[in-house]
């Protein structure tokens, strides 16, 4: 699926430096050819979908770019995806922007989320997002953040950034309480 980008003024995003842009490009590249991270989206009875390494994967390794339909957060009670990713937190639901992957997405979407209020649970995260601007839209990759071995479960704080905010004020922002999450 290709991915739909936010068109905005992208001021408040710090961007990529040179290197690391080129290194997203050569990405892109390499998965219109056919490359693609070594992973695999399994499913298990009691969690549902997640994602695991097939081989090790370096620490700072471009895994994915996060993909789908950019809708407002005031939009996000259409949808019954539980995969949102925050691209832009204006503060304002009706300018606030999220990724939501339900008919653009890609394996992404299958990372298990962490609960972020619990410091057990934050070492589990293996994976981290970096959002920035290449031609004019804004983006987000997800990179790994440590040595991943064949067999890891890749995981990452769905709320990132949100931290601090009371259940309600997630609930506003389009985003959910991860408490529950393991």
């Amino acid at each position: 699926a290709l991915p739909i980008y936010a068109s905005l003024n992208t001021t408040r995003i710090d961007p990529l430096s040179q290197r690391n842009l080129g290194i997203f490009k050569d990405f892109l590249h390499n998965q219109r050819k056919g490359c693609f991270s070594p992973i695999k989206v399994v499913h298990d009875e009691k969690i549902g979908f997640s994602v695991e390494a097939l081989a090790a994967i370096p620490r700072h390794t471009l895994i994915a770019e996060y993909v789908g339909e950019v809708i407002t957060t005031e939009r996000s009670g259409e949808t019954s995806s539980d995969s949102l990713m925050m691209l832009l937190d204006t503060g304002n639901p009706k300018t606030s922007l999220i990724i939501d992957p339900t008919r653009a997405g890609n394996f992404a979407r299958f990372l298990s989320g962490i609960n972020n209020r619990c410091c057990a649970s934050r070492r589990k995260a293996n994976v981290r997002t970096r959002r920035f601007v290449m031609d004019g839209k804004c983006r987000v990759a997800l990179f790994t953040s440590k040595k991943i071995e064949a067999g890891d479960k890749l995981n990452y704080d769905y709320n990132a950034g949100v931290e601090g905010k009371t259940v309600e004020e997630w609930a506003n922002t389009g985003f959910y309480d991860t408490s529950n999450f393991y």
